[in-house]
């Protein structure tokens, strides 16, 4: 019987990049103080809100985890996640005070105002226009990631291979789908 949990992602104990294979602690679960998450997942943010399905499992040394088999982000809505996503690491050259400055200048509106309104972050003590437009540019392609995943996901494909389908292919993907998907075995092994 699948289950869902809902929580942050407080940090990766480990990852392998090669097939995307996570074991993470979350937070903010209902029930639970932390919450050690296993799956495959392609891309993980530490910091990110995420919405999890799968089942729990008592493993016979670390005891009781919660085995994902399929992972949603949530984009954070308060400013205490904003914060917590910004401050993680996700975004190169954001830490938690530079975070918790952006958040505080424009609450609410700051996921909107850093992809929309780039320019606006350099009122911001310590952010140049250059770095402004890096930010921006660091959350449009997080989004556009995470966006490419779930058109994928209902296709049946696995987390493993949409990371070699994104990168090959980049928002391209959607036109090679459209057109030729027998183009995917040609060029993706």
């Amino acid at each position: 019987m699948s289950e869902c949990v809902t929580g942050y992602i407080d940090h990766i104990i480990f990852r392998n990049e090669d097939n995307g294979y996570t074991v993470m602690v979350l937070k903010g679960v209902k029930d639970e103080d932390e919450l050690t998450c296993v799956g495959t997942f392609p891309v993980i943010t530490q910091g990110a809100s995420i919405e999890a399905e799968g089942s729990f499992i008592q493993h016979p040394v670390y005891g009781k985890q919660f085995q994902a088999v399929r992972l949603t982000e949530k984009m954070p809505e308060d400013a205490m996640a904003m914060e917590r996503y910004l401050g993680s690491g996700a975004i190169k050259g954001i830490g938690e005070a530079l975070a918790k400055r952006i958040v505080k200048a424009f609450g609410k509106d700051t996921f909107r105002i850093i992809e929309e309104e780039p320019e606006r972050l350099s009122e911001i003590k310590g952010i140049s226009e250059r770095k402004a437009s890096e930010i921006a540019d660091q959350m449009i392609e997080k989004r556009e990631l995470r966006q490419a995943f779930v058109y994928l996901q209902q296709y049946g494909i696995s987390n493993t291979l949409a990371v070699k389908i994104y990168e090959k292919y980049g928002s391209a993907m959607y036109g090679v789908m459209k057109e030729n998907p027998y183009k995917l075995a040609e060029d993706i092994s």
